[in-house]
Order: structure tokens, then C-alpha cells, then sequence
């Protein structure tokens, strides 16, 4: 029998955690807190497979996700935000965020979004992962005869649909040019930005 993953829920909106806490109960054993502080104490005593940190903008900002990011550097997190931007989803993912979306997301998406992370992959919106992408072959063509060091770290197919993402093309666009599924898309892509340190670490 599969074993459920264990979800720490960090928000101090206590209405938030108990719909989510509601929604992760068929997938998950779920722990709460509310104050960042907390998370090291509970860490003592039980260590969750993810993370579920809440950006609500009163309490907790970015800055306090990205605290817990780089303090439990070995857990993976998603960042469920008020608010969300692409350029905050764009640090978080670098400073090594395995997800972030919308905190109003709908609860089926949420289930898929933290069995998505558990299993390794990144949740994050397609124009975050352009973006990082971009980033990465822009500082890679900035000079013609140089070659960033963490580009040669990935295979000629992760490079391939690094481009083709960059470009515009959607996951399906991607898998259907290069006849592969979109999960071996994600799956490429989640590998080339683990190689190249994307994720921060």
C-alpha cells in the first residue's frame, strides 16, 4: 500500500487551513502551524514530505516563505499565495520552491499540484518556467563563445526542450514536435533545472 505523504500547512489564516487541511485529507496526513517560528519546532518531532506555506499578505510575505525555503532546504515546498506575481513565483522557484500558485486554487488542483511535487516534479505557471528558462539561455548567448557551465550539465534533449519552452512552445507543443508525452517534457525540464541550479541549491 502506498504510503500518504506528510503536509505541513503553515498559514495563519485559520479558515484557509482547515479547507485545505479538508481538500489534502484524502491524499495526505496533515500537520498545522501558523507562525514560521513554528515550522523548526514541529520539525523536531515530524518531517513532512512538503511543505504548504501560505503568502497571505498581512502576516506572512514572501520574505518569510523564503526564509522556510532556505531553512528547510531538504523539504520540499509550495508557496500557495494571496497574490500571486510572476516575478515573486520567478525568486521563489530560484531560491529552491518546488511550487507556486494561487491560494484560491480549486481543491482537485491543489491534490494534483502536491502529488505533482511529491513526486518530484516542479508546480509552477508556464510563464514562471519560460522565464526561468529565458534567463538561463540568455545568460548562455549574452557571449557567442561561451558557454554558461551549468548549460553543459544538461543532455542534448533537456537543452532542446529548454529551447523550444523558451521560444513560447507549450509542454503539449513541445511533446507533439518531438514526439514524446508532455509528462516526459515536464520531466525533462524538472531534471535540467535541478542540473542547473535553477532551484537555488
Amino acid at each position: 500500500m502506498h504510503k500518504q505523504p506528510v503536509v505541513l500547512i503553515c498559514s495563519c489564516d485559520e479558515r484557509a487551513s482547515r479547507l485545505w487541511q479538508q481538500t489534502l485529507d484524502p491524499i495526505a496526513s496533515i500537520q498545522l502551524c501558523q507562525q514560521t517560528h513554528q515550522v523548526s519546532e514541529i520539525l523536531r518531532f515530524c518531517v513532512p514530505d512538503l511543505i504548504l506555506f501560505h503568502i497571505d499578505g498581512r502576516v506572512h510575505h514572501i520574505d518569510h516563505a523564503l526564509t522556510v525555503v532556505m531553512e528547510q532546504e531538504d523539504i520540499k515546498t509550495l508557496v500557495l499565495d494571496e497574490h500571486p506575481t510572476d516575478s515573486d513565483g520567478v525568486v521563489l522557484v530560484k531560491a529552491g520552491v518546488r511550487g507556486y500558485a494561487n491560494a484560491s486554487m480549486e481543491g482537485r488542483l491543489l491534490q494534483t499540484a502536491i502529488t505533482t511535487i511529491c513526486s518530484g516534479d516542479i508546480w509552477v505557471a508556464r510563464r514562471i518556467m519560460q522565464t526561468l528558462v529565458n534567463e538561463l539561455l540568455n545568460d548562455n548567448t549574452q557571449d557567442a563563445g561561451y558557454m554558461h557551465p551549468s548549460l553543459s550539465l544538461l543532455t542534448e534533449r533537456e537543452l532542446e526542450i529548454a529551447e523550444l519552452v523558451a521560444e513560447g512552445s507549450s509542454n503539449k507543443i513541445v511533446a507533439t514536435r518531438l514526439g514524446i508525452t508532455e509528462r516526459t517534457v515536464k520531466a525533462h525540464l524538472t531534471s535540467a533545472f535541478n542540473k542547473t541550479g535553477a532551484r537555488g541549491r
